[in-house]
């Protein structure tokens, strides 16, 4: 399938899909492996359902690279952050990417993705840290946890008191609506306390994320022309790129030849 059929194709499909750039969440590998990857319609973004009932569409992770492995153009980066081990794989070249080396700590923001029912993570950043970041993370995470956890049993206990207090049938369906309030609640609490601490200098952004910073700047509002896009970019591949990304909906064809980012 060519440039002008993927468009076409994302154009009949894109028309009337339109959702904001999701909150990238702290999570660890753990999370990220026990969830369940749901996949949903056109207009609707993948993500991840996690045990706790918390959606989520992108994810900010940090770890150290155990291996590095590459096949062609495409690069598979074993991570682990002390829960478990997850793959991010990049699928262009990047002078970030390849400067990375066994034992380095990443922080890595992006999406996780399934292929052949195996989870890896498909980055949007990815920055060489500090060690010490992983202590703060992780003192973050237990926190962040813990907090949600004693959030969902106190709530939960609340209800049960009342319902000791009255055990007719309205209070029963009073109890059963609360605990579904303070489960779908859970997510909120994660947003609240989202804060992505570490600054991404501009040579530092993988060339996706390059591309979709440039058609932010271009676009006045109803879009920008591919072949503005194209003539503007720095990068190589540029076309290549434009057809992955509507293949991955990262990008979407809101009019003929003009292209939005989600």
């Amino acid at each position: 399938m060519n440039l002008k059929e993927i468009l076409y194709k994302n154009f009949k499909m894109e028309e009337t899909k339109k959702y904001d750039r999701q909150v990238a969440i702290k999570t660890t590998v753990q999370q990220l492996l026990s969830g369940k990857y749901m996949q949903e319609n056109e207009q609707t973004p993948n993500y991840l359902l996690t045990e706790s009932n918390e959606k989520i569409y992108r994810l900010n992770v940090m770890g150290i690279v155990l291996s590095k492995e590459k096949q062609g153009a495409i690069t598979n980066l074993l991570f682990d952050d002390g829960t478990g081990k997850i793959t991010l794989r990049v699928f262009e070249e990047n002078g970030v990417v390849n400067s990375l080396n066994v034992g380095d700590a990443i922080l890595s923001i992006g999406k996780l993705r399934i292929y052949n029912q195996e989870k890896y993570v498909a980055p949007e950043i990815m920055k060489k840290i500090d060690n010490l970041w992983l202590k703060l993370r992780a003192l973050e995470l237990k926190e962040l946890i813990g907090k949600k956890e004693n959030f969902v049993e106190e709530e939960k206990e609340k209800v049960v008191e009342e319902s000791k207090e009255n055990q007719n049938e309205e209070k029963v369906n009073s109890k059963i609506i609360i605990e579904k309030e303070v489960v779908n609640e859970s997510p909120k609490i994660a947003e609240e306390i989202e804060d992505e601490i570490v600054d991404v200098e501009e040579d530092e952004l993988l060339p996706v994320q390059k591309i979709i910073n440039l058609i932010k700047e271009l676009d006045s509002g109803d879009g920008i022309m591919i072949e503005e896009l194209i003539s503007k970019s720095m990068l190589n591949d540029t076309e290549q790129l434009i057809e992955k990304m509507l293949e991955n909906g990262d990008i979407y064809q809101n009019l003929p030849g003009k292209i939005k980012v989600l």
